[in-house]
């Protein structure tokens, strides 16, 4: 009889499993060299930011960026000083505040992959709502992603990212 429990026990943990690896979800991911950074399930019109401090002006820049209709949007920028190539107004509303250069309304659709690639001395962060900051590592190369994952592997990637100590 013990058998059939133990049989009955692995029966339903094996179709919990099969189940979770059928079901799709929408999340959001920070990857450096194929490893999870940082994890978030999908929430439309969630907005985060990068910020890093420029290589040649030494300011702190920030790009504001909005989770929209599955991939991701640049909605606006900010800037302490002009550099070459930055354009003396992009968006619907450019202003400054609190010394800071703005553009606004950018509305620039990413798509589902933002690449981008730290410096030696640019202290990259990534903010995500009000309550996570992810320090970047120098000199490397990450890939903010919106995509479809099994539940399974969402769970897996949430796991790893919460016990590893360093999400905040």
């Amino acid at each position: 009889m013990k058998w059939i429990k133990r049989l009955s026990i692995t029966a339903v943990v094996f179709g919990l499993f099969l189940l979770l690896s059928f079901i799709k979800v929408s999340t959001f991911t920070i990857t450096s060299d194929g490893h999870v950074e940082d994890f978030h399930l999908y929430d439309e019109k969630q907005e985060f930011r990068i910020r890093w401090k420029h290589s040649v002006e030494k300011e702190e820049w920030e790009e504001m960026f909005e989770l929209s209709e599955g991939s991701i949007s640049l909605t606006g920028t900010r800037f302490k000083t002009f550099g070459a190539g930055v354009p003396s107004d992009t968006g619907d509303e450019t202003y400054i505040k609190d010394g800071w250069v703005y553009m606004m309304g950018i509305d620039q659709n990413i798509g589902k992959i933002l690449r981008i690639r730290t410096g030696k001395d640019t202290d990259h962060r990534v903010y995500y709502g009000k309550d996570s900051i992810l320090p970047l590592e120098e000199k490397q190369a990450y890939q903010l992603s919106v995509r479809q994952q099994s539940m399974l592997s969402a769970i897996r990637d949430y796991i790893f990212v919460e016990t590893r100590g360093e999400h905040r």
